[in-house]
C-alpha cells in the first residue's frame, strides 16, 4: 500500500475478569522489519481490513492470528442486516465502541480505523512476527502506564486507551 493512502485498520481492547477484577490485554509491538519506529511499544491487538471484508471477520482474524484468543462477545457495538439492493452490491452500518486517526507519524502508515471492545477466551499464542511479551493488566496498572510513560504505548492507541480508561473507570467499580 503506498505511504500516502490512508490504511484502514481495526484495533481490540480485550477484556476478561477474573478474581482480582477487570484485566485488559497488552502486548508488545514487534514489526522491526517493516515498522521500526514502532517496534517495542505497548499496544492492544490491531490489523488491516482488506477490501471488502467484513470488519467483524476483520477483528476476529486479528485476533487470533496476533495473540490466538477468540473473540466470544463485543460490548457496545451495533451491527445492522446486510443490505442487498441489486445482485452484487452489498453493504451494512455498523458502530464500533469507538473511531480512531492517527494524523501524523514518524516514518508509519496514515491509519484510521475502529476500535472493538471484546471478551475472549482461549490461551494466549502470540505471532512473533507481530507481537511479544502478552500481559493483562488492571485498570490501575493501565492508568500508571498511561500516566507514567506514554511514550512507550503505540501513538494510535494511546487516545483510545485513554479514552477506555475513563469509560471503565465510569461503568465498573473496581
Amino acid at each position: 500500500m503506498e505511504q500516502n493512502k490512508t490504511r484502514p485498520v481495526i484495533s481490540a481492547i480485550l477484556q476478561k475478569k477474573d478474581t482480582d477484577g477487570l484485566k485488559i490485554f497488552i502486548q508488545t509491538r514487534w514489526k522491526p522489519h517493516i515498522n521500526s519506529p514502532y517496534s517495542g511499544m505497548l499496544e492492544i491487538p490491531a490489523g488491516g481490513i482488506e477490501a471488502y471484508e467484513d470488519v467483524y471477520d476483520t477483528l476476529k482474524r486479528e485476533v487470533k492470528e496476533e495473540c490466538g484468543l477468540d473473540v466470544v462477545k463485543i460490548i457496545d457495538d451495533f451491527k445492522s442486516n446486510i443490505d442487498e439492493p441489486t445482485t452484487g452490491d452489498k453493504a451494512f452500518v455498523f458502530k464500533p465502541f469507538l473511531c480512531q486517526q492517527v494524523l501524523s507519524t514518524r516514518n508509519g502508515l496514515p491509519w484510521i480505523g475502529f476500535v472493538f471492545l471484546c471478551e475472549v477466551e482461549g490461551e494466549v499464542k502470540m505471532q512473533e512476527t507481530e507481537a511479544k511479551d502478552p500481559i493483562w493488566v488492571s485498570l490501575s496498572e493501565l492508568e500508571k502506564m498511561i500516566i507514567t510513560t506514554p511514550e512507550k504505548i503505540f501513538p494510535l492507541q494511546l487516545p483510545v486507551l485513554k479514552y477506555y480508561l475513563e469509560w471503565a473507570n465510569k461503568k465498573i467499580i473496581r
